[in-house]
């Protein structure tokens, strides 16, 4: 008896594997999937960097979930963060909170505009710092910081520079009294 039981205990695991995989229908009536981009593509996202950095603005709940998602997209977002430094609007809640992997404690940031909470989303991602994070920042203080981020980006994503340099346009890092603007998308 004790034979067959080893013998059983290694024919279903075989007779296992060998059996077909079963294929995945969708439900009547659910939307096709999109089609990935192929491996050696890189995804565009200036579209999803550029609608997330709009959304800070509305409430408090919403600029929480775009600070998070703005700081999930990794290295490869740091250049359309970066082309929206010098955004002068004013946040709905002067905190963000950065949930810490274990063994650190979580971090707390207090930015007063768009362009201090992307100085803080950048210090997650990159691990560097070129500014003080703080909305005590005069105006001259945050272009400076701005030609940083952007020296910084230049280097570090060559064939992104055009886009990293879109954050030299905006003219609320310029003194000369025009309202904010925020980078388009157009070089």
């Amino acid at each position: 008896m004790k034979r067959f039981g080893w013998f059983l205990a290694l024919l279903i695991p075989m007779a296992a594997t060998a059996a077909e995989k079963p294929v995945h229908t969708p439900p009547p009536g659910t939307p096709p999937m999109a089609v990935a981009p192929a491996s050696n593509t890189p995804l565009d996202l200036a579209p999803v960097v550029d609608q997330l950095v709009a959304s800070l603005t509305t409430d408090s709940r919403t600029q929480a979930r775009s600070f998070r998602m703005l700081m999930g997209l990794g290295r490869p977002a740091v250049p359309y963060i970066v082309a929206h430094l010098g955004d002068s609007r004013s946040l709905p809640e002067q905190s963000i909170w950065v949930q810490a992997p274990t063994g650190r404690a979580d971090t707390q940031y207090h930015p007063w505009y768009v362009h201090d909470g992307l100085l803080a989303v950048l210090k997650e991602i990159t691990g560097f710092s070129r500014a003080p994070l703080t909305g005590h920042l005069l105006p001259s203080q945050r272009a400076k910081s701005v030609r940083k981020w952007v020296t910084f980006c230049v280097e570090r994503y060559p064939a992104q520079a055009a886009v990293c340099q879109r954050a030299l346009q905006n003219t609320s890092i310029t003194d000369n009294g025009t309202p904010p603007q925020i980078a388009s998308r157009e070089p």
